[in-house]
């Protein structure tokens, strides 16, 4: 008998279970050997079961929970092993008298949930060490046709599973479908593009299963490869929502074990956000050059990006994941120790390119080499900014890839530096000009590479430290960026930057979500003076709003305040204001220092404060706490307390 049979058939005979809170305690419970026929549904669940003799030395217990309203009472049948481990629970978490969830439990720990709903069990979700992914059976055949929650590490997981099965409807579960992207609200030939994907997705894989039909069912997932997420605003798009995306996502699979190991990869495309779940836009393909491959860029300009795994790498490659997996241990230390492992690892794996046809194959990993000596670097590690400057000078000035050391390693060496300056103004100062003259040549001598926009952005902010003197050169570099790279990620705040520079004398947009979910726009406050003050709540700024508290009320029912909060946490920002509230309009969007909200304005450092007149035309960035008393009453014409006491 199936095991999918006997779960229906055990939920129609425990009819007992169905009224646990009518049962009476002195009442037998179901016993042990018969509540241990329940096995997961969905494969490859690895949960504890004794075997039929140890189900006599097991127990059932009632269990029950917190009352809940209408004097409801959840409760569960508990079974425990003889070293009273619990292996399962039947849950009533409704207390309406009858089951609605099985937990399944491996050494203790629960790692998995079967959840009824309308009688059947169609709802499946992983837990704890197990995973985050939840899936529901769609037409009731016991498969999973949807999931509401999965990680891109468990999408990746599916993805190897289906191709080792052929199974298309395994995969088409993990695909975008029509309903959400019409909730994402992209724009039209967005959605086209990604439709013809879709479309293509039953003959590519049916190419990807026969190209691969030579994997063992025992085929291992070793990693998945994926650079940052990429955060696209809904107005940079022209779409409803915010796009969240893994550009170019990578299996790392292992087939077979020892010496005849095969490593490699499968090409995933895009990962898009959607709600909890992530989901694919196309089928995959084996190696790393996937469907999309001409959108990778890599150092070079002969260079794709790809990631190519050296003959006799496998050991290093499971090394190297070994470690992420650990991940670097809490404080400073931690961090430099993990990268400088991470490093050299990597420089092995380096060293097994030796033609020079494999250039390219070989700068893709000495890139990763570069990140993590500059991460290291950057928590202050001599040794790591030392072996920069040994990679940088080693590759020469002929290697595609030395622009990418270069930018790191000064990046680095201003951050130690920085570091010990301390609160001397000459040494800093010394120190910014410094900055600026490294960032002038990196844009002079490498004007085009990857890292070129944010050494620009750079430039911009340190011109910008010197004040007015240098703000013409501030804004020259921002111009630059905006010109010569108009579709970056960074243009947006770069024009954000210019707005700021030049809002006086401009109407100033400022429109979006509250903390408490309405919609704002300043327009609203016409005819009044307005504080715009953008804050989060790690600068702590309750000083400055009881200053603005007090100007504000010297100019009572003339001046309105917006405050812009950059919290990465909503939460935050609430949890902040409840223990120091702040009259007027709080606004927010999520993304920290890179919310849109940052962005528009050219947000670099907080706290920034504007005043905007009556008129909705900025008058001042440069005021703050200590003076917007001054110039609320300047611009409406209100008297000092002093003038009036006189």
């Amino acid at each position: 008998m199936g095991t999918f049979r006997i779960g229906f058939r055990l939920l129609a005979v425990l009819t007992l279970l169905g009224a646990l809170t009518k049962v009476s305690l002195a009442d037998p419970p179901p016993s042990a050997a018969k509540l241990l026929e329940y096995v997961p549904i969905q494969k490859g669940v690895e949960v504890t079961t004794p075997t039929a003799g140890e189900a006599s030395t097991c127990t059932v217990e009632l269990e029950k929970g917190k009352p809940l309203p209408g004097d409801k009472v959840p409760t569960a049948w508990v079974v425990k092993d003889a070293a009273g481990r619990v292996v399962r629970k039947f849950h009533d978490t409704a207390g309406n008298g009858g089951v609605n969830a099985i937990a399944y439990y491996k050494d203790g720990e629960e790692v998995y949930r079967e959840l009824v709903v309308g009688g059947k069990i169609n709802q499946f979700r992983w837990v704890g060490p197990a995973g985050s992914k939840w899936g529901v059976d769609v037409n009731g055949d016991g498969k999973i046709g949807s999931w509401t929650a999965i990680s891109p590490e468990e999408v990746s997981q599916e993805v190897l599973a289906a191709i080792l099965n052929k199974d298309q409807k395994r995969l088409e579960a993990l695909l975008i479908t029509k309903g959400e992207l019409d909730a994402l609200g992209l724009p039209a030939a967005e959605v086209q593009k990604i439709q013809a994907k879709l479309a293509a997705v039953p003959a590519t894989f049916a190419k990807t299963s026969k190209d691969l039909a030579a994997l063992k069912p025992t085929t291992q997932w070793i990693h998945l490869d994926l650079k940052a997420p990429q955060a696209i605003p809904a107005d940079g798009i022209d779409s409803k929502n915010d796009v969240v995306r893994y550009r170019n996502a990578g299996i790392l699979y292992q087939d077979g074990n020892g010496q005849g190991a095969k490593a490699d990869w499968i090409q995933l495309g895009d990962l898009i956000q959607v709600g909890k779940a992530w989901r694919l836009i196309q089928s995959p393909a084996p190696g790393m050059t996937g469907p999309d491959a001409e959108t990778v860029k890599g150092p070079g300009p002969n260079d794709t990006g790809v990631i190519h795994i050296p003959e006799g790498a496998e050991n290093f490659v499971k090394k190297l994941n070994e470690l992420d997996e650990k991940g670097p241990k809490p404080g400073q230390d931690g961090i430099i120790e993990f990268n400088l492992q991470r490093a050299g690892i990597l420089e092995q794996i380096a060293r097994l390119y030796t033609k020079a046809e494999d250039g390219p194959k070989r700068d893709v990993w000495i890139k990763q080499v570069a990140d993590c000596y500059a991460s290291a670097a950057q928590q202050g590690d001599a040794a790591a900014l030392k072996r920069l400057s040994e990679w940088r000078e080693v590759l020469g000035k002929n290697s595609p890839v030395l622009p990418y050391i270069a930018f790191r390693e000064i990046s680095a060496d201003f951050a130690q530096k920085l570091a010990k300056v301390g609160r001397d103004v000459d040494k800093l100062t010394k120190l910014q000009e410094d900055w600026k003259a490294k960032l002038s040549k990196y844009v002079s001598d490498y004007p085009k590479t990857d890292d070129t926009p944010d050494a620009i952005l750079q430039l911009g902010m340190v011109n910008e430290y010197f004040g007015s003197k240098s703000e013409g050169e501030a804004k020259q570099a921002y111009e630059l960026l905006l010109k010569n790279f108009p579709k970056h990620a960074l243009a947006a705040r770069a024009q954000g930057c210019l707005d700021r520079l030049s809002m006086e004398g401009k109407q100033f947009n400022l429109t979006g979500p509250t903390l408490d979910g309405k919609t704002f726009d300043i327009s609203s406050y016409q005819g009044k003076a307005v504080v715009v003050y953008y804050w989060a709540s790690w600068i702590d700024p309750a000083s400055d709003f009881s200053k603005i508290k007090s100007a504000l009320a010297g100019v009572a029912g003339k001046a309105e305040f917006v405050g812009v909060n950059i919290d990465n946490k909503a939460a935050d920002a609430i949890g902040y204001l409840k223990a120091n509230p702040m009259e007027g309009v709080q606004l927010y969007l999520p993304g920290g220092n890179d919310s849109p909200f940052a962005v528009r304005h050219g947000i670099m450092s907080l706290p920034v404060m504007f005043l905007i007149g009556p008129d909705g035309k900025g008058v001042s960035r440069h005021v703050g706490a200590t003076n917007i008393d001054d110039e609320l009453r300047r611009l409406l014409k209100v008297p000092d307390k002093d003038s009036k006491d006189k």
